[in-house]
């Protein structure tokens, strides 16, 4: 009786973790001051690139929803509007 106790509190234990893992975290917006220093080091990298004009906004978006990513917030749409 105790091994099927056991046995029934594993299986437990076991399908809630690989439930658990299946989970995509919930991904936060980015404050705007946030996104904002990101597109000024996009900027920089952009310059250093030598990224062509008519690639630029393309380029900016793409880095900065890099960022956005690897810091699990969620992805901007448009660029920002510098102050």
């Amino acid at each position: 009786m105790k091994k099927l106790i056991l046995a029934l509190a594993v299986v437990a234990l076991t399908s809630n973790i690989a439930f658990a893992q299946d989970e995509e975290p919930e991904l936060m917006a980015a404050s705007p001051e946030y996104v904002l220093g990101l597109l000024a080091q996009c900027k920089s990298d952009a310059a250093e690139d030598e990224v062509e004009a008519s690639e630029i906004n393309s380029y900016l978006l793409t880095c900065i929803n890099d960022e956005l990513e690897a810091s699990y917030y969620e992805p901007i749409k448009a660029l920002p509007k510098a102050g």
